[in-house]
């Protein structure tokens, strides 16, 4: 597996979250864009009342000395040692750190924050490790946000009360012996296309927020009785979903819940493959990994709906490069809004189809989103997710996917990519329908869960 980083793969790209109370969550949106800017680093970080979610990306040197300033081991600026002495090492010495970090540390101004602004709440939070060829982020923001992963539903704090952890090695074991257990995949169906666990229950949803109907449905035909012997295992992406789903799931009167620790990607580092089929959606540039933990050579997204394509996907007829996929083709798009005149109201029709950004504040039409900057587009995926679902504020794991319609409009941008224009004498060949066997297109597109 991609455990550690090569010549190829040079970008460590990590990823974690946690839940914890942060009432002075605006104070922190500063030193931590600070800390992630003096090690070199891009990506997107979540603040909200409820925890943290980040997923960064860089050198390895700079996302381990991330760390150890969130275990409060190094100040914002890379150098020296807080105060804080409780925090576990993570195994590399601050001295190696701020050494490899001068060319960043050198030309910051920032002052080490003070010993009570992160106050032990990050210490030791698990994080995932991956590694890629460039880094799948342009820019590095920090967000605030109602929810580090968007539910809907008031009340549920994981913090304190959420389903048992079931580490992967556990899990393998169970379904190596025919244990009788439920999996329950949270994610949206876009992302189940790409991969899942064999014979795991889709609850066939557009958003994570649908979550809580299926699991109050006393009569749901894919969920087992709440008061059933049968252990119940859910699992996403990265984890931080099933934080909130099993909590859910608790409240609604289920017995016997677990969630797998570490998600998906902790199953692919500890387990590889055994019992899943496919590659792991992921929200950032790569668009999908192998159970190897490496970018997958074949997924890529449509154009105009967003949605993430597999080979067979793209040798599908309905697949019209920059227009259309077998998920739109059909459909009333965007692009065919925009491409009508004005004396047949196509005005109206874009103004209709116009998207609202980040909060409200900012509405561009589908038409402008297609033809952004290289850099705007990716900060409007960024702004989209991390590691989860997020279709309200972006976050910690699905947070947009495709567009279902022009008048719902998902928020992720796919660069125009001539390397994926398909040439009349060389046909994507309908053969290579398993994205594992992909060949090199080039993809564009920010799980963490």
């Amino acid at each position: 597996m991609a455990s550690v980083a090569t010549a190829e793969l040079p970008i460590s790209n990590l990823t974690g979250y946690r839940f914890v109370d942060l009432p002075d969550r605006d104070e922190l949106r500063q030193p931590l864009r600070d800390a992630c800017i003096a090690r070199g680093l891009k990506g997107l970080i979540l603040l909200s009342h409820e925890g943290l979610n980040y997923f960064v990306a860089g050198t390895p040197e700079g996302t381990s000395s991330f760390k150890r300033f969130l275990n409060e081991q190094e100040g914002c600026d890379g150098t020296g040692t807080s105060s804080f002495d409780n925090a576990a090492s993570d195994g590399t010495s601050s001295s190696s750190s701020s050494s490899s970090l001068s060319a960043h540390s050198s030309s910051s101004s920032v002052p080490p924050p003070p010993p009570s602004v992160l106050s032990g709440r990050f210490v030791d939070i698990p994080s995932k490790e991956s590694f890629s060829a460039t880094a799948p982020f342009k820019r590095m923001l920090v967000k605030l946000k109602g929810e580090i992963i968007s539910l809907g539903v008031d009340g549920v704090k994981p913090a304190t009360r959420t389903g048992k952890r079931l580490e992967p090695e556990v899990l393998k074991q169970w379904l190596d012996e025919g244990k009788p257990c439920v999996l329950l995949d949270t994610r949206n169906d876009y992302e189940i296309r790409i991969g899942a666990f064999d014979n795991a229950v889709d609850l066939e949803m557009d958003s994570f927020k649908e979550f809580p109907a299926h699991v109050n449905n006393d009569h749901h035909p894919k969920l087992p009785a709440r008061d059933s012997s049968v252990p119940v295992v859910t699992y996403c992406t990265g984890g931080v979903r099933c934080e909130k789903a099993t909590a859910v799931m608790l409240e609604a009167g289920f017995e016997d819940v677990y969630q797998l620790e570490g998600g998906i990607l902790r199953y692919f580092e500890k387990c590889g493959g055994a019992h899943w089929r496919g590659d792991c959606f992921v929200f950032d540039d790569r668009v999908a990994l192998t159970t190897q933990l490496t970018p997958s050579e074949g997924a890529t997204m449509c154009f105009n709906c967003r949605a993430p394509l597999t080979l067979s996907d793209q040798a599908s007829p309905l697949f019209v490069y920059e227009k259309s996929c077998p998920y739109c083709a059909e459909k009333k798009s965007c692009h065919q809004a925009d491409s009508r005149t004005e004396g047949e109201g196509g005005l109206d029709q874009r103004m209709a189809a116009a998207v609202t950004e980040d909060d409200g504040a900012e509405k561009k039409s589908c038409h402008q989103a297609d033809s952004r900057t290289e850099g705007e587009g990716l900060d409007q995926r960024m702004a989209a997710a991390v590691t989860e679902d997020d279709d309200d504020d972006g976050g910690g794991g699905g947070g947009g996917g495709p567009r279902k319609s022009s008048s719902k409009v998902k928020r992720f941008h796919v660069q125009k990519s001539p390397a994926l224009a398909p040439s009349p004498s060389s046909p994507l060949s309908s053969s290579s329908s398993s994205s594992a066997e992909a060949p090199d297109v080039k993809k564009t597109k920010l799980d963490s869960d």
